[in-house]
């Protein structure tokens, strides 16, 4: 049977590819590393390692064996968060990605309504775009995250629960000549300076794909990450702004501008979404039910 701190120790070795430094992160003495290597060496017999004046290499055996050794120690790991979150007096924490578009109104419902009934509960919010909080999501930087949904095949890996559709709108300035119409032509964006959201947004890669359809050579000035910043500009520079709205919501910064969706609707689904086979801490599973509960519920609204 695998000693299992043996593995922690291999484990941190192949991390910082150096005795010294491994034995610095654990807080245990470099030979204790080494001999509890050369037990699991003989233990498996084949080497895994091989040390040098330049560090440490791991071998194919030691690289092969890695894949193993890393998904039980996350198994291991994952079972103590579980059975910690399932103890009723330990405080609960959640890791939680939000789309900058859906900070409001999500997260004053969150901070002021949900946390207030899970005193004991810590959530920890980070802002992104879809394809970063896949990836965060994937590599379990996040527990949970709320945005668009990816297509495949990055959807194969995840657990998708809905919650709304949103439409994309451009934001002008009140004056704009375009403010004028209920819908927008694509065609007519060919003729405008662009503030696209941010590259790795699914609203950047569904814009991408309507102006090819309708063979249109963006302007793009730059990618927005701030809703603030890109709102100035279109107040300042009567540039046009590009952004994805909830059903029934004004965006926050966009106070006093103009948004119109298009003439052929740019829409896309968001909702929570989770590493497929991983645990999900109880809080997670709490503030999906909250929010499902309380989020304005529908398609697209005109703004």
């Amino acid at each position: 049977m695998l000693n299992l701190k043996r593995l922690q120790y291999l484990d941190a070795v192949y991390q910082c590819k150096n005795f010294t430094q491994a034995s610095e992160m654990l807080y245990v003495s470099q030979p204790a590393i080494s001999s509890a290597i050369q037990t699991l060496e003989e233990e498996l017999g084949v080497k895994l390692v091989v040390r040098s004046s330049r560090g440490v290499t791991f071998t194919y055996e030691g690289e092969q064996f890695m894949r193993w050794a890393r998904q039980i120690l996350s198994s291991c790991q994952e079972a103590e968060n579980a059975m910690r979150d399932l103890a009723t007096s330990a405080e609960q924490r959640l890791r939680l990605g939000i789309s900058q578009v859906l900070t409001d109104p999500l997260v004053p419902m969150i901070f002021s309504t949900f946390l207030a009934e899970h005193p004991k509960a810590r959530i920890y919010l980070n802002e992104g775009s879809m394809n970063k909080h896949v990836e965060m999501v994937r590599d379990e930087m996040l527990d949970l995250a709320c945005n668009a949904f990816p297509g495949p095949p990055e959807a194969e890996e995840l657990e998708l629960i809905h919650l709304s559709t949103m439409e994309v709108h451009a934001v002008l300035h009140p004056e704009h000549p375009l403010a004028r119409l209920e819908r927008i032509p694509l065609s007519l964006l060919g003729r405008e300076k662009l503030i696209m959201m941010d590259a790795q947004s699914k609203v950047k890669e569904l814009m991408t794909q309507a102006f090819e359809r309708h063979q249109v050579i963006p302007d793009i000035l730059f990618h927005y990450d701030q809703i603030l910043c890109m709102a100035n500009l279109v107040r300042s520079c009567r540039y046009v702004g590009i952004i994805s709205v909830a059903p029934g919501q004004q965006a926050l910064g966009c106070e006093g501008l103009a948004l119109r969706p298009f003439a052929e609707p740019v829409v896309l689904d968001v909702g929570f979404f989770l590493k497929k086979g991983r645990y999900l801490p109880r809080l997670g599973w709490d503030l999906i039910r909250f929010i499902q509960e309380n989020i304005p519920r529908g398609g697209p609204e005109k703004q």
